[in-house]
Parts: C-alpha cells; structure tokens; sequence
C-alpha cells in the first residue's frame, strides 16, 4: 500500500528521491530512443516551476497546456503544480473558439503550446502573460518563449509544503457531447485516492513500462502521469498515432492504456492480414475460434481439456505468437477505457495471450470508477468498483457515486454542479447500468443519449452502433428517433478499409466516388440487415444515409475517445437526418 501525501508534487519528489538513477520517460528524439531519469526529469520540472514563479505565476493561478502527448507535457504539468497553480489541459484539435473559450473561461495566466500553429486563429485573452513553446525550431515573437530556455536553476522559491490536498490541481474542461465544455475542478486529494485505489488493483512491478498515447488532456490520458509519478514507473511516449505499432515493438511496454477503437483496429488489421489467402484465413478462423474459447477458461481459472489446449498451442505458435510480438512481446496487460469495447474484441486478445480488461470512469471522478481485475473479470462488463468508490443504481438504473475522487464541482458553475448531485450527495454519473449477483456492473447507456420514441420506446443507440461498428468498413455511426416514429442511422466510413475493397474489385475512383456508389451502399445495407435481424420491431434501423466525411476529433464529430458527439452530428447532419422522415 502506497504511503499517504498531500499533493502530486509530493507524491513525485518521493519517488524522484526514492528512484533518482532510474529510468522515468523513453521518448524519441531526432529519430533516436532516449531515457531520461528520475532526477533528471524532477530537475526540469523543478526548474520550469522556478520560471513560472518568476514570471508572476503564484499559487492557485491557472496555466494551460495545449500540446499532443509527449515528455514536455508531462514535465509542464509538474512544474505548474511544483509552483503551486493549477493545470488547465486544453485538446489540440479542438476549434480554435473553443481554446479561446476555455482560456478566457478559466482564466489562465500562461499557456505552454507545442507549436506556434496550434494557436493559429485564437483569441489569446489579456490576461495570458506568457506564451511557452515546446517545439525548439520555431523562430517565435514577442510574448513566446522556448520551453528549454524557460528555466531557472533557483529552487528557492517552491514551497509544495504550502500545497494542501484539497486545494485544486486541474481544472479539466469535458469534450463534452453537447454545448460547450464544463470546467470539472479537481484536488489533490480526488486525483491521489483515485491512483492509490487503482495501485491496489493494478500493482506496479520494478520491470514496468507503461504506454503513453492517449491524449493528456483527456482524464485517462493523464491517469497514465500520476499513476507513473505516484508509483514510480516509467513512461514511454508514441511519436504519433502512425506510429503507434511500430514504437510497441520498440519501447516494449508492459502496460497499455487505450481506448476501444485501438484495440478494434489492430482486430481488424490482423483480420485483413489474414485474407490475404485462402490458407491464411482459414488459419485465422481457426485461431480466432480457438482464442473465444480459451478466453473462457482464462476468465473462471479453469485449464482447457487436452485437445483444447493442444489446438490453442497450434494457434497460438501460427498466429497468437505473431500478435504479442507486435504488441512488443511484454505485455502483461491492456486496459480498455473511454467507451464499451466489444466483447468478442477483448476476448481475441485474452485467448491471444494479451490479457485485455475493461474499466470505467469519468473526468467528475477523476478517472477510473469501476474496472476488471486482472484475475477477476468477465466480458462486456465494466467491472467492480475500485476500493473507496461506493456505488449504487437509482430505480431509473442510474449509476451513483460516492468517493473522495468525485469532483469539487464545475468550475464557475453551481446551478449545474447542484444538478448532478442528489440531495444526499451521490454524484449521478448520467450512466445506465446494470449489476450482477457478483456485483460486476454492466453499461447500457446514457440517460441524455436514451431515445424515446413517438410509440413510447426507451432505446439505448450504444450498443446498437457498436454492433455495427463491429464490421470493418464502418468508421463511425450515430443513431437517431428522437419523438421519432422509428431510428435512422448517419454512417461514415472507413476509408482505409473502403479503399481496400475498391483496390481488391479493381475499381479505380477516389474515396467520396465510391462512398456514392451503389455497391458499398449495398454492403452497408448488408451490415445493417444483420444487425436488424435479431432485434425487435421498434430497435430496427429503418432508414440511413452515408456521409462522405470521415469523423475524427480534429472535425468535430467524435470526443478525443472517440465517441460520438450526437448533438453535433445532428446539427451537421439536420437536413439528411429529417429527409429519412419526409
């Protein structure tokens, strides 16, 4: 069990001093692997503190990071904390109103930017004194300063004693799938209870390296920070997301944070891979039958018969074998997070030998709330609540929280911060649920997302679109029926997968040609159908339209894990979407 401290900056001077030889961040640098320690990576923290200090940064002062994932986010977080402010993580692909918006809104005082371009078309406020660029090849301007000159070697002037575990560490602005983003202010104390659970369930090993990708300015992005600095384990950063594989294989890590849509990409690439041949795909099918069913006696601690067992060693030396050495050989496990991962995907790689489980959480709870244990878990679940977190479920199925993670509230907010919580102050998460005799919670929803149909129907669109999403040719997909006599469907494509097809039937036209053509609405139709065909009258897709745009965060139809933004999408879409009922 990890010893209590007051505040994050705390929690990392321990293990700097604890560590300080040790290997904190891999990171890649013109092209070459390096390593940076413990003491190595606290003395710049502690230095950028000193110039925050110097520059007129004081205690509770708000400073903002807008930056793709990478050593010098994680070192600026640090140093904006060491000097007693408050970090406000801003995504770099939202629209520039939106940085605007959240600069303004949360007052900050300086911003640290991975680039000059990141800032192009926004409103700095007045109030941003200072401008801190990582990038160290931009010729900058007045106002902006590089973050390797921005250091004071003057450690005097931190005082993380004057830091108490309820003053706020982040304020953390939600994608947000309406409207704009709601400031969600967090404490030390929420962020520390929430890691020193996690370390209970998921205990740290002297060999571990864990995986950074996920965006740090999304909250299961920066679990990835404070589980490292709280439990001294070393972080290895993805040069981008291209290039995800490749650094798996160079880094070999052995923890790998994620959001579903990785995990069903890789799925889907090891399946194409495989239909490069008769042969080839009958081995898949073979293997990926043998991983469903081992998965099964992985998860109840039972060994498979002798001619199971003899069956998954032959996949497992053709293709499961192939997969961990892609994943870098090490891994002892994945964690899924973000939105639901399909149950035959989490299953592919437990009976493949990568142990993937699914977890829960929220930015109001600063993070992880439910997740599966390592030797306890089922499929298609959430998991159990993690130690500290008490839950219950509302007679309308919502999922309650009570914790020491749950958020202070919104930032400047009362009315809506009043709004989530009960009278007797269970936070209400805005999920649906259900629990099992074993207490292992299953998702089924949000309440905002419920649509209610013109006959009366309560239909959850989440699980209906994941089953579509299953088929590789489906990027994305948003479900609508809103007081609506029956659902329609907006699909955009894969277009990796749709070029892919084009190429193997010999059709030689652009990507938004072929989104027009018949045949791949005739495949579209195909998925739909068979998603319809178990499923009662009133959960059918009677009508959908397919978009030529391929969603991202970047556009503005997906949350940075990827979930949809239906408000958005509606607005977008309004036209196609009222024509399916004209």
């Amino acid at each position: 069990m990890v010893k209590e401290v007051k505040s994050i900056p705390e929690a990392f001077l321990k293990s700097a001093r604890m560590n300080s030889m040790r290997a904190f961040e891999i990171f890649k640098s013109k092209g070459v692997w390096k390593t940076r320690t413990f003491k190595e990576s606290a003395n710049i923290s502690l230095s950028v503190a000193s110039a925050l200090i110097d520059s007129g940064i004081k205690k509770g002062d708000k400073v903002a990071i807008l930056s793709q994932t990478r050593s010098e986010w994680l070192l600026s977080d640090l140093a904006i904390q060491f000097a007693g402010g408050i970090t406000v993580p801003i995504y770099p692909g939202i629209q520039p109103e939106i940085v605007s918006y959240i600069l303004e809104h949360s007052e900050s005082k300086a911003i640290f930017v991975e680039r000059k371009a990141f800032l192009k078309d926004v409103k700095i406020p007045q109030g941003v004194k200072n401008i801190i660029v990582y990038e160290s090849g931009e010729r900058l301007n007045e106002g902006y300063v590089g973050f390797h000159s921005f250091q004071s070697s003057d450690h005097g002037k931190i005082d993380i004693e004057s830091i108490d575990s309820d003053d706020t560490a982040t304020i953390v602005y939600t994608s947000g799938t309406t409207g704009l983003p709601k400031g969600v202010v967090l404490t030390h104390r929420n962020i520390l209870s929430m890691v020193d659970s996690v370390t209970q369930i998921i205990s740290p090993r002297d060999e571990d390296i864990i995986f950074a990708w996920l965006p740090f300015a999304h909250i299961f992005g920066r679990l990835i920070i404070f589980y490292s600095v709280r439990n001294a384990v070393t972080v290895a950063y993805a040069e981008n997301l291209a290039k995800i594989i490749d650094n798996l294989k160079e880094v070999r890590p052995t923890l790998f944070p994620s959001v579903p849509r990785i995990y069903e990409k890789a799925y889907e690439r090891i399946k194409q891979n495989a239909s490069a041949s008769p042969l080839k795909k009958r081995i898949f099918e073979f293997a990926e039958k043998m991983a469903d069913v081992c998965s099964e006696y992985i998860k109840d601690h039972q060994p498979p018969p002798i001619h199971i067992s003899l069956m998954h060693k032959i996949a497992d030396r053709l293709v499961f074998s192939k997969i961990r050495e892609a994943f870098g050989g090490r891994i002892r496990l994945c964690i899924s997070g973000g939105a639901s991962i399909p149950p035959h995907i989490a299953k592919f790689f437990t009976g493949a030998g990568i142990k993937l489980i699914e977890g829960y959480g929220l930015t109001e709870t600063a993070s992880v709330v439910t997740v599966n244990r390592e030797n306890k878990f089922k499929f298609g679940s959430i998991g159990l609540p993690i130690p500290g977190v008490h839950v219950k479920i509302s007679e309308d199925g919502e999922l309650l929280i009570k914790a020491d993670s749950v958020m202070k509230g919104y930032y400047k907010s009362e009315e809506e911060t009043k709004r989530v919580f009960t009278a007797d102050g269970w936070f209400k998460t805005g999920d649906i649920v259900e629990m099992d005799d074993e207490g292992f919670i299953f998702f089924k929803g949000r309440v905002k997302n419920i649509i209610v149909t013109s006959f009366g129907k309560n239909i959850a669109p989440e699980p209906i679109e994941l089953e579509i999403q299953k088929n590789p040719l489906i990027g994305s997909v948003a479900i609508f029926g809103d007081e609506k006599p029956y659902l329609v469907a907006v699909v955009s494509l894969n277009e990796e997968e749709v070029n892919r097809i084009a190429k193997e039937r010999g059709i030689n036209k652009n990507f938004k040609e072929i989104v027009r053509s018949d045949w791949i609405r005739d495949e579209v139709r195909k998925i739909i159908d068979d998603v319809n065909l178990n499923r009662p009258s009133y959960e059918k897709i009677h009508k959908f339209e397919i978009v030529e745009d391929v969603w991202s965060p970047e556009s503005g139809e997906l949350t940075p894990t990827l979930k949809t933004k239906r408000y958005f999408i509606y607005q977008k879409y309004k036209d196609i979407i009222e024509k399916m009922y004209s």
